[in-house]
């Protein structure tokens, strides 16, 4: 299986008990009447600094390929700054922490071996880095697929479409 497949998968996954992924936007300071439009959203949690690494981090998540654009195009670095920032308190120190604890680590190497190494605890987590891994990917998965390029261009989405004629199934003798 293709790792694009089981992000797809994975993310339909999560999705599916959380239907209302964006929720919490109705938190934020919008006007409850305008769609969310990442080219005028202003940062509301992370700096400019942290938003570019997230950035960073999330298109080696979900990298661009020949089948659609990858994390960075879908401005999912956006998309944790609004959720985190419509968080609780608890939440948002677990983010900063863990975005200082990652930045940390890459310096030491680089990012992506820093990602690698955080990734390899992904199932069962034992360390903060490992645990801010998880809630990274969840985002940037969750971010990628409620975001247009995610929803239509990798998963192919049409739309509410319907049959004009039901083929049926063949029957199995």
């Amino acid at each position: 299986m293709k790792r694009r497949t089981a992000l797809t998968v994975i993310a339909l996954g999560a999705l599916s008990s959380r239907v209302d992924s964006l929720g919490a936007t109705s938190h934020c300071a919008m006007e409850a009447n305008t769609a969310w439009a990442p080219a005028d959203y202003k940062l509301q949690f992370f700096t400019e600094a942290e938003s570019h690494f997230l950035d960073h981090m999330m298109e080696i998540i979900i990298p661009a390929d020949d089948h659609s654009p990858g994390a960075r195009a879908a401005k999912t670095s956006l998309f944790a700054d609004l959720m985190v920032a419509t968080s609780d308190n608890h939440v948002q120190t677990r983010w900063r922490n863990g975005v200082r604890l990652m930045q940390r680590e890459a310096e030491q190497s680089s990012l992506a071996e820093a990602l690698a190494h955080a990734a390899a605890e992904e199932s069962h987590p034992s360390t903060e880095l490992g645990e801010f891994f998880v809630m990274l990917k969840r985002m940037t998965i969750d971010g990628y697929y409620t975001s247009e390029i995610g929803i239509h261009k990798d998963l192919e989405y049409e739309g509410n479409t319907y049959l004009a004629v039901f083929p049926g199934c063949p029957r199995l003798e």
